[in-house]
């Protein structure tokens, strides 16, 4: 009687009906040690813990269900329900994207601001909207590093002819052919095969990818010091997102949130202890000297000229983030 009585109310809506369980699917081109993948695993755990089990999820990572560009082109499909990529797998989509990539422009002091953080996620998931995308926060990737086999990169000059993988994206291609480097675009589970038969000479990437993917093969590192804060969005079915219950909703962005406030402490003193690792198993490290870091800014910020006068309206509402929430 209680059973039946309950099944009618639901009827009428009187009595709420329960939420429908949900998995959700997550799927990425690196290693399970590599930053992001222990958070990816962690928001799983605890996703599940508070929703007490009602919310689970599977990961996929070094490219076993997709890479990061193809997982990204699966949102919709249902196959995947949320990506961690680099910020430049965006561009892909709407190349205003691009302002997340620009050689020398986020800074930890915005990224960990809410306020700026938010700001730049309604504003980017604005972007993507149409090829229904969702930013629910942006994680630190890590300070971007040059990790060399043969050179020891102290100048900008140095960095000439040298075929170098950075992390996709027009804004940082042009900005390494402006240095008369060769950029390679190559997904960081190929990197360490490609410096090995020498396709490549090194790479633009974490101390992570050096630790966990490159090793001792890469000898040289060099830091240029607000080069590139690489950022990992968290991108999700804007479709499967907005349909799911509403509580189910808030859990899923409370979760991340927590996720996103305590991986930019720890990143930043874990990636140097894996550079100390690295250093103390016989690699060379260097932060290069300012003088040379403000050459490679200005050489950097001429070739992004092109990229910011026809991406006006996305740098202006940067601008306009950073006077509203940091006063600058």
């Amino acid at each position: 009687m209680k059973k039946t009585l309950v099944a009618a109310l639901a009827v009428i809506g009187l009595v709420s009906a329960p939420a429908q369980a949900v998995e959700i699917v997550i799927t990425s081109e690196i290693p399970l040690t590599t930053n992001p993948s222990p958070y990816i695993v962690q928001f799983l755990e605890e996703i599940e813990a508070r929703t007490s089990g009602a919310v689970t999820g599977k990961y996929f990572a070094v490219s076993q269900l997709y890479n990061d560009r193809d997982a990204l082109a699966a949102l919709g499909t249902g196959a995947v329900h949320m990506v961690w990529p680099v910020a430049s797998r965006l561009e892909l989509f709407d190349k205003r994207t691009g302002v997340l990539s620009l050689p020398f422009g986020l800074t930890e002091a915005q990224m960990t601001n809410e306020c700026f953080a938010d700001g730049l996620a309604e504003e980017i998931s604005g972007y993507l909207a149409p090829a229904g995308m969702t930013i629910l926060g942006f994680l630190r990737t890590a300070e971007l590093v040059f990790l060399m086999r043969d050179k020891d990169i102290q100048s900008v000059a140095d960095l000439r002819r040298q075929k170098i993988r950075v992390v996709g994206g027009r804004v940082m291609l042009d900005a390494m052919r402006a240095v008369q480097a060769s950029p390679i675009s190559m997904a960081a589970s190929e990197m360490s095969v490609a410096l090995a038969q020498g396709a490549i000479d090194g790479a633009m990437t974490s101390p992570a990818g050096w630790v966990d993917v490159l090793g001792t093969s890469a000898k040289y590192g060099a830091l240029f010091p607000g080069m590139s804060l690489a950022t990992s969005p968290v991108v999700v079915d804007k479709t499967w997102f907005d349909g799911l219950d509403e509580g189910h909703r808030d859990a899923i962005s409370e979760v991340v949130d927590s996720i996103i406030e305590r991986q930019w402490q720890e990143t930043v003193a874990r990636d140097k202890e894996l550079i100390e690792q690295m250093v103390a198993q016989g690699s060379q490290y260097r932060v290069v000297d300012p003088a040379e870091v403000e050459r490679l800014r200005e050489v950097f910020q001429q070739a992004s000229a092109e990229y910011v006068s026809a991406n006006a309206d996305a740098v202006a509402a940067l601008e306009r983030l950073n006077a509203v929430c940091l006063g600058n």
